[in-house]
This record gives C-alpha cells, structure tokens and sequence, in this order.
C-alpha cells in the first residue's frame, strides 16, 4: 500500500519525479490541470491508504523575484473561493531542511486557480490580492480533500513561468485531461498566430529547465519522505 499520494497537473511532472520517488511508497496521479480529478485522486489515494497527500509540480510565477527553477514549498493554499488550506508543518519542517541545502526556495503562499494565468498583468493582479507567490490549478483540490479526510497535506511547486512571462494561448491547446500532452494541438492553435511562436518556444525552453529543477527537488527530499 503507498502511502504517500502524489498529485500533479501533467504526466511529465510525474515523470520527473519517478527517478527519485520510487520503491513502492508513492501513488502518482496527473490532474491535467482540473481541481476536482485533483480532489478525486487525493480521496482514491485515501481510501488505498495514502497517510501524506502532495501536490507537486510545476507552477506559474506571481512574485517578481522569482525565476524560472525556483521552488515553493507553500505554507497554504488559497482556493479561488478565498478558503486558506494550511500545510502540515511538521511534514513543512521535515521537507524545508535539506531544501535549504542547495535549492533556492521560498515558503509563503500558493494560489490555487480553476482556469490558466496567462497575462501578466493577471499575474500581477492576483500577487496583489492574494499576496501568494505562485499559482497553479490542483493544489486546491488537493488541499480540500485532505481537509476533508483530516490528513496532512504539503504543496512543493516549481515556478516555470515567471511572473514576468506571458503563457501564449497555444501552449493551452496540448493538455489533455489525463495529463498528456497532445503536439498536433499546439501547431494547429499556433497556425494561425505564427508571431507568437518565439514566445512558445521560450516558454518550452523554460518549462524543460523547470522540469530539470523538479527532478532535482524531489531528489533532494526523497530521503526525508522514505524515511
């Protein structure tokens, strides 16, 4: 039985992460971005036996200051209907040591979102109302379904694009819902957009470097996680 519950929003999240979180003890499941198959996988997990329920994976920039790689290891989750979902602290305590090692982190607040940030000035507005740092689209219903079965919840989040960066609507049209990534997609949506193809490609660029990052986070943690 693993009993840790792993959720992420795509399915090469999870495989950055299965180099160093193996041997049986983790559940993996990619949301595709939705919070309620989020919530669902986190009660499934639950029910298999899962004692730590983890949002991980990438995240969109809110604060500034942080850039491309960066972590968020998040002391809550703000859901979209302003509902703050604590972190565990003692499982907060436990990941933070060996982050503060080597990786360039940051422990405040994550939004949780039920549609993409794309614009800046998005960005720039929801860092101004919520104060949180970064945002993403399943950790709240992560956080809501452990609030619901009283188990610890943590979030550990990579920035991929920057608060500064603009997402072009392309990149949207490859998620599947299973987590996937569909290229064909992409080029149809871009097809008629060509200028923004410069702005794709960075934001490619950025999201493997984000990945790379990723991989080395949860290799740094793992052992606090097994042990």
């Amino acid at each position: 039985m693993p009993r840790i519950g792993v959720i992420s929003g795509l399915k090469s999240e999870i495989a950055a992460l299965e180099g160093a979180w193996s041997g049986g003890v983790f559940a993996f499941f990619a949301a595709g971005g939705s919070a309620e198959r989020a919530a669902e996988a986190a009660r499934r997990m639950a029910r298999d036996g899962a004692k730590l329920l983890m949002s991980v994976g990438v995240a969109g920039g809110l604060d500034p200051s942080l850039a491309c790689g960066d972590a968020v290891l998040a002391s809550q989750v703000i859901a979209p209907d302003g509902r703050a979902y604590p972190a565990d602290e003692a499982w907060r305590k436990r990941l933070a040591a060996p982050l503060s090692k080597g990786a360039r982190w940051n422990d405040s607040a994550l939004l949780g979102s039920d549609r993409p940030i794309l614009g800046v000035a998005d960005k720039a507005w929801l860092r101004r109302k919520s104060r949180a740092v970064a945002v993403d689209m399943e950790s709240h219903g992560v956080a809501r379904a452990a609030a619901e079965l009283k188990l610890p919840f943590v979030a550990l989040r990579v920035i991929a694009d920057p608060a500064g960066r603009a997402v072009p609507q392309a990149a949207l049209a490859g998620m599947k819902p299973d987590g996937s990534l569909d290229p064909v997609a992409v080029l149809l949506r871009l097809a008629p957009r060509p200028w923004t193809l410069p702005s794709l490609l960075r934001l490619a660029v950025e999201n493997r470097q984000a990945h790379r990052a990723l991989s080395r986070v949860a290799l740094a943690v793992g052992g606090v996680l097994v042990g």
